[in-house]
């Protein structure tokens, strides 16, 4: 897998940041506008709407073609959507990625001008229909089908645990749709999964003949729409069929592949914007996941704990708050550089490539899983500061939660990638083992590259193995495996830039010496360490290598906050402000927020 650093020197703040800073500060005006500010009298689907306005307000001020097909832009309008506007996030999905980044990519320009216009100025919303009640996300698998007719295609739902389940479609507002469907070819041969572009709302917002949408029930933790969807003899235009050029279909319906390696990419053509997806997510998970340390830790700072009747403290400095929370610190930039460095090799990659989808779903599994980790131990941590949505760190977990199992189970992903990731591993065996001194970085390196390889060794036995309890028993090598691998990159990746930057540095040691110290068990039973290394690493009366590691963590801390690039206005949590009571009462009085 490719996961290249940035080369170059830069200041911490760039390091962190993907992308350009003037479009990264253009996002954070537009998405705070207080015309769609959420208001506590404001219904589910009062928010739904107003969501809607708010996506048409961002397009307005930023288009749409041209985010959808520029990455670093992309991926900062997740970023800063769930940030700011979490409501906005299953719209930004749809809209920007799927439905515009697939029209954008995987047809002619011809084809596409009519819908990607109305995408350019949210004339309608855009909108992307894969996932079926039958076949989950597991999407290969899908039974929606698509015919020829003599002109054009025609969609069925062939039973109904084919019906498209939980796309963002309930609120009638016209839609351009892009659609999954398995194409059955004018000879009756199944030639798999393609995508079929569609107007499933008119602009009245009335669906279109052959199309049912029955919206689902309220959902706790985010905003969404979202619908249960079936055809009935749904019309396509030939036109709308997105083949990527990797086939054709004669004026009989039949299809004809280029070539063999053309067939072979079908299916990963019709999922490239889902890749992208994937990883524009898990970066906008990574941004919740500064902006609740951002807000927890400068919360921490200040709130004075009264311990007994003449001792107090800062917040930050309870252990279990300052362990925990810098931790996660260290997890959370440490997983901001590896994704970055992800999202720079996919600008230029190949979406149809192995190594790229492969990539994607390790990073997807590294970063969403510690990314609701952190905003959880966030709002844990600020007590009951962290229930309002004013402070923000609790809406977050929303986004968190629907990012996370909106595909399915993000284990799923992380389990075929280690499984991938073990075939490519196989061939290269593990050091013999020796003992090593956590106190050296470099023997942390070597025990987390040693522990890399020798997983995938001890997967070997099962990775030729066909039969299913072979395929079920990997998995929790394969997960193990992807954690381990990523964790390896990611060192490596802070490695290259603590040289230049003294706070990656203190980050690096807390992140290499956590992952130890969560797999001391393992290293042990390896012959990797002894008692007296894995003593060494947390020695109780915070006197151990993780101790110290957080104390130099500790002092690099309003740096690295800085560095994140949050304006405490726009942020507006009330636990920010120098006088807690009077930023609250100020927030109770202010008539916007009724």
């Amino acid at each position: 897998m490719v996961t290249h650093g940035y080369r170059e020197r830069t200041s911490l703040g760039e390091l962190l940041r993907h992308g350009d800073l003037e479009f990264h500060q253009q996002l954070q005006k537009v998405l705070s506008n207080p015309d769609f500010a959420v208001t506590d009298e404001q219904s589910q689907n009062q928010r739904r709407e107003n969501a809607y306005h708010q996506l048409r307000n961002l397009v307005e001020e930023i288009g749409t073609r041209d985010v959808a097909t520029d990455l670093p832009k992309l991926f900062a309008v997740f970023d800063w959507s769930a940030v700011l506007a979490t409501d906005l996030i299953p719209l930004i999905s749809g809209h920007y990625n799927l439905a515009s980044g697939s029209l954008a990519t995987l047809t002619d320009s011809d084809s596409a001008e009519p819908y990607l216009q109305d995408l350019d100025d949210a004339t309608s919303v855009g909108v992307m229909l894969l996932t079926e009640y039958g076949c989950g996300s597991n999407i290969g698998f899908m039974q929606t089908t698509a015919s020829w007719d003599g002109e054009g295609f025609v969609l069925n739902t062939p039973h109904p645990l084919a019906r498209k389940f939980m796309p963002s479609v309930g609120i009638p507002v016209a839609r351009v749709c892009v659609i999954g469907a398995r194409f059955i070819d004018a000879a009756g041969v199944d030639q798999g999964v393609h995508l079929f572009t569609a107007r499933l709302r008119d602009a009245n917002g009335d669906p279109a003949p052959g199309v049912t949408i029955t919206q689902l029930d309220h959902q706790p933790l985010v905003i969404m729409d979202n619908s249960v969807i079936s055809f009935d003899n749904l019309r396509v235009e030939r036109t709308a069929w997105l083949s990527n050029d990797l086939a054709t279909i004669d004026d009989e319906g039949v299809l004809t592949w280029n070539d063999e390696d053309s067939r072979k990419r079908g299916f990963a053509s019709a999922i490239s914007q889902l890749t992208v997806g994937r990883l524009a997510l898990s970066s906008c998970l990574n941004a919740t996941a500064r902006a609740s340390l951002y807000i927890a830790l400068r919360y921490a700072a200040k709130r004075v704990v009264p311990l007994t009747p003449v001792n107090s403290t800062f917040m930050v400095d309870i252990p279990h708050v300052r362990d925990t929370l810098l931790t996660d610190l260290a997890g959370t930039v440490a997983r901001t550089i590896y994704g970055n460095a992800v999202k720079t090799f996919l600008a230029g990659a190949d979406l149809t490539a192995r190594d790229t989808v492969v990539s994607v779903m390790l990073a997807k599994y590294f970063i969403q899983e510690h990314a609701l980790e952190t905003v959880t131990d966030c709002r844990k941590k600020m007590a009951a500061q962290g229930m309002f949505s004013a402070n923000r760190v609790a809406d977050y977990l929303g986004v968190c939660h629907a990012a996370i199992t909106g595909e399915g189970d993000t284990f799923v992903l992380g389990s075929v990638a280690g499984r991938v990731l073990a075939k490519q591993l196989v061939g290269t065996p593990p050091p013999e083992p020796t003992l090593h001194d956590p106190a050296d970085p470099g023997d942390r390196a070597r025990l987390l590259r040693a522990r890399t390889l020798t997983i995938a060794q001890e997967a070997r036995p099962q990775l030729g193995n066909p039969a299913l309890h072979a395929r079920l028993e990997v998995i929790p090598d394969a997960l193990e495996l992807a954690e381990a691998y990523c964790a390896e990159q990611a060192l490596r990746l802070l490695d290259e830039h603590a040289e230049h930057h003294p706070e990656i540095a203190t980050v690096r040691d807390v992140f290499a010496l956590d992952q130890i110290n969560k797999e001391s068990a393992w290293y042990l039973t390896h012959g990797l360490l002894d008692i007296a290394a894995v003593q060494a690493v947390k020695q109780q009366l915070r006197s151990g290598l993780l101790a110290q590691a957080i104390d130099n963590l500790a002092d690099h801390l309003p740096a690295l906050l800085a560095a994140f690039g949050f304006d405490d206005e726009i942020l507006g949590a009330p636990v920010l402000s120098e006088d807690l009571p009077a930023a609250w009462d100020s927030r109770c009085q202010d008539p916007r927020r009724h």
